[in-house]
């Protein structure tokens, strides 16, 4: 039964869904923890600057490979006015749309978004690739998944765990299990 299974949640833009361009900048260096959110052009062109966007390699299959063993979530600091656009785009390339949770607003930053989320769902492990953030919830959570990216590529730690596909994660997965 799902709800018995033990749950595994995933950053949605770089690791499920392509950045654009193919281009994931920043490495999460030099952000705090105490910064406040910004409403900025980022924020107000949320329910359009995700469109055109294709799965990462091997995200599908992996994300499905996941849900045979464990109960999956999506958990992105993507904003509630791209929700109708964000379930479409599940629906086109997942064929379904996950359990998803969205940011509600801009006054939380996506990494204190994604560690009060945390707290709040008690995953298993958390797929990410954004530095900072994986940092901050390794902190929270038995195991990260960092999806490689060269801007994440200096973030070591005894639960971080790097995988260039989410499918690579099956394995230690199974061991984290209870149980396991």
């Amino acid at each position: 039964m799902p709800g018995d299974l033990p749950l595994l949640t995933f950053d949605l833009d770089g690791v499920l869904c392509r950045p654009p361009l193919g281009i994931n900048p920043g490495t999460g260096r030099d952000k705090r923890r105490d910064a406040p959110g910004k409403e900025g052009l980022l924020w107000r062109t949320e329910g359009w600057r995700y469109r055109g966007r294709k799965p990462m390699p091997g995200a599908v299959e992996g994300f499905r490979a996941c849900q045979e063993r464990f109960r999956c979530a999506v958990v992105t600091a993507r904003g509630l006015p791209a929700q109708d656009l964000t379930r479409d785009w599940f629906h086109r390339h997942f064929g379904f749309v996950p359990e998803l949770h969205m940011r509600p607003s801009w006054e939380e930053t996506s990494a204190r978004y994604k560690a009060r989320k945390m707290a709040e769902l008690q995953p298993m492990a958390h797929f990410e690739d954004d530095p900072f953030t994986a940092q901050w919830l390794s902190e929270l959570l038995p195991a990260v998944f960092l999806v490689d990216w060269k801007r994440n590529r200096w973030l070591q730690g005894a639960n971080i765990h790097r995988v260039q596909r989410i499918a690579d994660a099956l394995s230690a997965l199974d061991q984290l299990r209870p149980g396991g």
